[in-house]
């Protein structure tokens, strides 16, 4: 495949036949584009975000069997942006399965289009490894800081939806009662097999790291993943668990 690039209102990304590029937008790209500077105000954390993810990727290619992008590289560009590269995972998220049908096991479902068999089969087939596998593998790994490295950086719906503070405090503990979290764990995350439709990878871990156990939330489901974002009473007790 030739090499392309896309981007989005958090970054601009570039694939290559091996390769997935992922790096933060300068002021330029985004007042480039209407209501760019407003875009740009309300995106905080953007080289960052960077950072934590390469640093959580290369944390858990150490200590943890869960299949995750190989980090390859990860820096500061001239023009200050922050990039990081890592190997390609040819795939589809678990969010597109259902566009049409991936014949499992060579068993076509239908004569074209979209298959919700295929987003079932899928489905299950996360759930039992997030259960199974990502879920007791991110248990392992403890802390008694929160955070990653002395970076906060809570899930999107804590930072997107009820407080936008510019900086988080780490906050310590005796003993190691925060775990590892993924930190905006759903469906777009999740690499899928499309021939097997088994998870491939687990990506996306721009927003990871220790926190107390109630923040471990995800779903299957962009609904319900949306509707984290809404119950605003759980969320301010889990702002109340990290603030020191």
């Amino acid at each position: 495949m030739a090499t392309k690039s896309y981007s989005n209102i958090n970054s601009v990304y570039t694939i290559s036949p091996h390769t997935f590029e992922k790096r933060s937008r300068t002021l330029a790209e985004y007042l480039s584009e209407p209501r760019g500077q407003i875009f740009f105000d309300a995106r905080p954390w953007k080289t960052e975000r960077i950072t934590n993810e390469a640093k959580a990727l290369q944390l858990l290619a150490e200590r943890t069997t869960i299949p995750i992008p190989q980090l390859i590289r990860y820096g500061q560009n001239n023009d200050g942006s922050m990039f990081l590269e890592m190997s390609r995972v040819d795939g589809v998220d678990l969010l597109s399965v259902a566009s049409e049908c991936r014949k499992p096991g060579g068993v076509r479902h239908n004569n074209g289009g979209e298959c919700n068999k295929c987003l079932e089969i899928a489905q299950a087939n996360a759930m039992h490894f997030i259960k199974t596998v990502l879920l007791p593998e991110l248990a392992k790994l403890r802390s008694n800081e929160t955070g990653l490295d002395g970076f906060v950086i809570p899930p999107p719906w804590v930072v997107e939806s009820v407080d936008t503070r510019p900086h988080w405090e780490v906050k310590t503990s005796l003993d190691e009662e925060f775990v590892f979290t993924h930190g905006d764990l759903n469906p777009g995350s999740l690499i899928m097999d499309p021939d097997t439709l088994t998870v491939k990878s687990v990506v996306d871990w721009e927003h990871s790291g220790y926190f107390p156990p109630g923040f471990q939330k995800w779903s299957l489901d962009m609904d319900a993943y949306y509707a984290l974002f809404e119950d605003q009473q759980a969320i301010l007790e889990l702002i109340r668990s990290i603030e020191p």
